[in-house]
């Protein structure tokens, strides 16, 4: 069993091609930590393709073995830094964790 983390953010961009350009910024911090964070099992970033507008825009799946890996990422220095670029691109955010 694993724990598995999901965050979705709004982008504060004001038209597609704007949180476009902002999904790709965040895209690009998130990704790498797959091989920084060691209690992250597993990790992907995805762009919303469908209903603009209305849909949240990028959305972000994570794995850990149980909650204390999920805590230890949240302060790692790398995913704090890339909280940074998520956070000046986010307008609202939704998460949920659950067991696997």
């Amino acid at each position: 069993m694993a724990l598995r983390h999901i965050v979705s953010w709004k982008m504060s961009g004001a038209d597609r091609a704007a949180r476009d350009a902002q999904a790709a910024e965040i895209i690009a911090a998130l990704t790498p930590l797959t091989e920084l964070v060691p209690s992250l099992r597993a990790l992907s970033v995805h762009r919303n393709e469908l209903f603009d507008g209305d849909n949240y825009d990028v959305t972000l799946v994570a794995d850990f073995d149980d909650a204390d890996g999920l805590a230890a990422y949240a302060v790692h220095p790398d995913h704090v830094a890339a909280g940074e670029v998520v956070k000046r691109h986010a307008a609202a955010r939704v998460a949920t964790d659950f067991t696997v």
